[in-house]
């Protein structure tokens, strides 16, 4: 099979880790991202998320249950406990200038609001899931990342680097987004032991919608090259869904071993814009 070139470092070798829903992905030996065998075209993202990607997903909640009205409560408590891991303080926000890259539905412009942190931004490739978020009160537009200007104390990325076609040239656009001392603060799946074990079942394995997974390493290269510097950093989770598959008890703790093992599948950064 012929592999695309890493769109990371540029690298035609790759070898392969996991077959999911007939889409090949494989690591990269020289930064070790792992990909999308085949990077799809833009067409094909375009058709993915304009195809009821909201409506499908409410459909189907082992999937994804993060955009749910029942779930806002859970994920409001989340963000509260990744805020605390990485020594972000709510009252600091105020009064600063904020964007949230991949906004969707809105869910945590809401959050900051509820937490008295008025203002922020939101953008999206979805024009349904920006539509949702207009129409709860939230200042969110369907647009590109690299269409943006203007200078932000805060740009969040949650759970979308993953989703990018090229995610260095999304970074390298971040840094010139922000103010001197400005801050990065990203989320996203985390190869590592976790994902090996499950190798083909890691949830995070998601065609299309997923097409660069980056590992802790990898991640913070990434940063380092484009200049910003590490401030504080968290893994968690276990690849164990809380759907009720299995028991609760379980869960936490494989969830709480992962989180203080520092090898939870998903990452969450808070990094800082430096000169280089």
């Amino acid at each position: 099979m012929n592999f695309d070139n890493c769109r990371i470092c540029g690298s035609y070798e790759a070898r392969p880790t996991a077959l999911v829903r007939g889409s090949q992905y494989v690591r990269c030996p020289l930064c070790g991202v792992e990909r999308m065998a085949k990077y799809p075209d833009t067409e094909e993202i375009a058709a993915f998320y304009d195809s009821g990607y909201m409506s499908q997903r409410d459909e189907n909640p082992s999937i994804h249950i993060h955009f749910s009205q029942e779930y806002r409560e859970s994920y409001f408590s989340e963000k509260d406990l990744t805020f605390s891991d990485l020594k972000l303080s709510h009252k600091d926000l105020i009064g600063r200038r904020i964007l949230d890259v991949g906004c969707a539905n809105g869910q945590f412009i809401e959050y900051l609001k509820r937490r008295a942190v008025e203002g922020a931004e939101g953008i999206d490739v979805s024009t349904e899931m920006v539509g949702m978020a207009r129409k709860n009160g939230h200042d969110c537009q369907v647009k590109e990342l690299l269409e943006m200007n203007g200078e932000y104390d805060l740009l969040f990325f949650w759970d979308v680097i993953e989703h990018m076609t090229n995610p260095r040239e999304a970074v390298r656009k971040a840094k010139t987004l922000l103010r001197q001392d400005g801050e990065l603060i990203l989320q996203t799946p985390c190869t590592g032991m976790i994902s090996e074990l499950f190798a083909e079942h890691w949830l995070y394995y998601m065609p299309i919608e997923h097409i660069h997974l980056f590992s802790q390493e990898s991640l913070f290269r990434l940063l380092a090259d484009e200049g910003f510097s590490i401030v504080n950093w968290v893994r968690f989770g276990s690849c164990n869904p809380g759907d009720g598959t299995i028991p609760a008890v379980n869960k936490k703790a494989m969830d709480t071993i992962a989180k203080r093992l520092g090898i939870g599948d998903t990452i969450a950064v808070r990094a800082r814009r430096v000169e280089n």
